[in-house]
């Protein structure tokens, strides 16, 4: 049986070269934005201000139990442990009526409390836990309007909701956005009741002072008058107790001005300088009044028996 060769051909392809510059380069993807569900694709999600701890309405009555057995007494020895019953109750009371009413069931756990009835040298701005109804730390200072002061005797004892009256305004608030102003990093404020719901008309808000500027609080304030200075309405801070308290109140914290004892009464009209608008011009002093003529005393000698004359008799009254 005759063999057959077969050859099966081959083709061989030769590679022949190709100038750089013949290579057409990939095209680049196309980024297409486009509405998703906002799931994260491995970046840390921003997580934004922290959570204000919050406290369940049901439970404020422990809160007004710790004040009843003396937490805030002013007899107690923590300086935090100042705050009087009355006033907490009544901010107690305002704060149930806007977090605890009409659905709500919650509301901040931490409040500030400023207790007008003290004295502007006196730390009298509270901060203040519901969950428990202790304080947090010590009181702070705080400033009133001038035209709070009538009498300029430390205590705050007139208040309004009237634009340009300078003065603090009582009852509860809620803190809002943060803004640089004239007096540099501030918190506005809402007021929640018909006493102070005209804050945010009359830039009544929460600020303090370029320590270079101290108009509010200063040595020689303190040394000179016994208090610091007044503010326009504002609640005025110093400046390392500033960021405690914005953050406290800020976007939806609750504040609460009132009186934990005695509301002061302006001294008499009589009792205090009253400044008046006038030309400026000094009206000359009357003179002095004439002295008035001394008593007549009888010159006639006093003698007693055996005794010489008081008075030397003259030469002619002898004769």
């Amino acid at each position: 049986m005759a063999v057959r060769n077969y050859v099966i051909p081959c083709l061989f392809l030769a590679a022949t070269p190709v100038a750089a510059q013949d290579v057409m380069p990939a095209p680049t993807p196309t980024v297409v934005f486009q509405s998703g569900t906002g799931s994260s694709d491995g970046a840390m999600p921003y997580a934004g201000p922290p959570v204000r701890p919050v406290v369940d309405c049901d439970t404020l009555d422990l809160s007004q139990s710790a004040i009843n057995n003396a937490y805030y007494t002013p007899g107690a020895t923590h300086p935090a442990r100042r705050l009087e019953s009355p006033i907490f109750a009544s901010a107690l009371t305002k704060y149930r009526g806007h977090f605890c009413a009409f659905g709500r069931t919650s509301g901040p756990a931490v409040i500030v409390v400023v207790d007008f009835a003290k004295h502007s040298s006196e730390p009298r701005l509270y901060r203040v836990d519901l969950r428990t109804g202790d304080g947090l730390d010590a009181p702070i200072r705080v400033a009133h309007g001038i035209g709070s002061d009538p009498d300029d005797d430390g205590y705050a004892s007139f208040f309004s909701n009237v634009q340009e009256s300078y003065t603090s305004s009582l009852g509860a608030a809620l803190g809002a956005e943060r803004y640089v102003g004239i007096n540099g990093l501030s918190l506005r404020l809402d007021g929640l009741e018909p006493s102070n719901n005209q804050m945010r008309e009359r830039d009544i808000v929460v600020h303090s002072y370029v320590p270079e500027h101290r108009r509010y609080f200063n040595a020689q304030h303190v040394s000179l008058r016994g208090r610091p200075g007044s503010s326009e309405g504002c609640f005025v801070v110093e400046p390392d107790k500033r960021e405690l308290i914005l953050q406290t109140l800020e976007n939806g914290g609750f504040l609460y001005s009132g009186y934990g004892s005695t509301r002061p009464s302006p001294k008499p009209a009589a009792s205090r300088v009253i400044f008046v608008a006038g030309p400026g011009a000094l009206t000359p002093a009357a003179p002095p009044a004439a002295p008035a003529a001394p008593a007549v005393v009888s010159e006639t000698p006093v003698e007693t028996p055996d005794s010489p004359p008081t008075k030397p008799i003259s030469q002619d009254q002898a004769e």
